[in-house]
């Protein structure tokens, strides 16, 4: 035991030293960071950059009822034609316009014409207009009065209230959508450290029998004491560094919000329109409902509703036995490779798993308690991942517990096993790995 306290403060005290770790310690929260903050800075900038939209309505109605909407201010254009728009566009002033052609009650479509970037909030917010209004329109054909359409326009809210199975009420604030986002974000981080610290442990076994320092160390140490003091090594590096980047990106997102973003984002709503016309028939401006659009999330929301403790407790786990599951196999896969042209090609049928996971991400997200998250989370391979994906949105704790059993004790068949193939492919050199002499190695007492 001693000796592999040894060997896992030498690991320690190396990679902690190494300029490229402290260098990625500084630099990781502050992409991740910026992946938050930038698109919501780059948002902020281009709302305040108001956008001039000309309509050319050859329905001499429709038009009427678009209002300015966000960062666009929109102008009727009169007695034009889009062609004569088009040749006289640079010269306007304009930075799109929306033509509304006269079939368009049979065509149902209008288009944008534009030579900068339409976000999709205005093509909803045009949408909705339209499609609102031709629904009127057809309406009002009916016979149907203005008062009747009013009367049975009704807007409804679905909700979602969480029952336990007996039946109780679950006070629960959060939503789905941050739900999903808190999901997709632990599943990931579980995926990046377990890949990129149990490639690390594969590396640095390459380097030190490349570099025949594993004949030096075996003569003093055994080569599971090699092993093991490298795993714990790299993954308390590992579990340091990841540390380091949640405390940093925290930070760096929270002080961003109270410099960048001090006010609270607020949905912008559908304009209304007024009561303006009295009872023409022919006008729509009395028919719009008060319908409010949510077209952002504000990613800077306090979040509720997850079991925290669980949560933090989990990913730790998960974490750390998921990284020994791994690394014990990239260590027994790093013992018998002589050089890093190799690696690739053991390296992806490991992964796979993995991989496979992170593809079905999604799927487990979308519904955490069907078929496939379940088998994903009870699988050792894929539980890491699976599991922190269905976590968010409350799992029953025997489901927890029989994955984390399965992972240990799975994790303590590998381990066994990699130690196995560790101590005798390390002095192994310039030769070829056959699937009969892994087979020997493991049958051997």
């Amino acid at each position: 035991m001693n000796k592999i306290r040894l060997i896992f403060i030498r690991e320690c005290s190396v990679r902690l030293r190494k300029r490229s770790y402290i260098l990625m310690s500084i630099l990781g929260p502050l992409l991740l960071a910026a992946i938050v903050v930038i698109p919501l800075l780059l948002k902020k900038i281009d709302k305040n950059t108001v956008k001039q939209v000309a309509i050319i309505d050859e329905t001499y109605i429709l038009g009427e009822t678009i209002k300015n909407f966000e960062n666009y201010r929109f102008t009727i254009i009169q007695d034009t034609t889009l062609e004569d728009f088009r040749k006289h566009y640079k010269a306007s002033g304009y930075d799109a316009v929306v033509f509304i052609p006269k079939n368009i009650y049979s065509s149902n479509a209008c288009i944008i014409y534009s030579h900068v970037w339409i976000d999709n909030a205005l093509k909803a917010y045009i949408g909705y207009v339209l499609r609102r209004d031709l629904e009127y329109m057809a309406l009002l054909k009916e016979k149907v009065t203005i008062e009747t359409i009013k009367r049975v326009s009704t807007p409804v809210f679905v909700g979602v209230q969480k029952w336990t199975k007996e039946g109780e009420y679950i006070d629960e604030e959060i939503s789905m959508t941050k739900k999903s986002n808190i999901a997709m974000i632990a599943a990931i981080i579980i995926y990046l450290f377990v890949f990129m610290y149990g490639v690390m442990v594969l590396r640095g076994v390459i380097e030190e029998k490349t570099g025949r320092v594993v004949e030096i160390l075996v003569s003093s140490v055994k080569p599971f004491q090699l092993m093991a003091g490298k795993i714990i090594g790299i993954g308390t590096v590992g579990l340091i560094q990841f540390i380091v980047w949640i405390v940093l990106t925290f930070s760096i997102v929270y002080g961003a919000q109270v410099v960048l973003f001090p006010e609270t984002y607020t949905p912008t709503p559908l304009p209304e329109l007024q009561d303006s016309l009295g009872n023409n028939n022919h006008s729509l401006l009395q028919l719009q409902s008060d319908t409010n659009v949510d077209y952002a999330i504000n990613l800077f929301q306090s979040i509720d509703g997850v079991n925290w403790t669980i949560m933090l407790s989990s990913f730790v786990f998960f974490f750390i036995f998921g990284y020994l599951l791994y690394a014990s196999l990239f260590a027994a896969i790093g013992a018998f490779i002589d050089n890093d042209s190799e690696t690739q090609q053991f390296v992806i049928p490991v992964t796979i798993p993995l991989m496979l996971t992170l593809f079905l991400l999604g799927n487990i997200v979308a519904n955490p308690s069907g078929d496939i998250a379940l088998w994903l989370s009870f699988i050792p391979f894929t539980s890491p991942i699976a599991m922190m994906a269905r976590l968010p949105f409350g799992v029953p704790y025997w489901h927890i517990l029989l994955s984390a059993c399965i992972l240990i004790l799975t994790c303590l068949i590998s381990i066994i096993l990699s130690a196995k193939l560790y101590r005798t492919g390390i002095l192994l050199y310039g030769k070829k790995i056959r699937l009969q002499t892994i087979i020997s190695i493991l049958m051997k007492n």
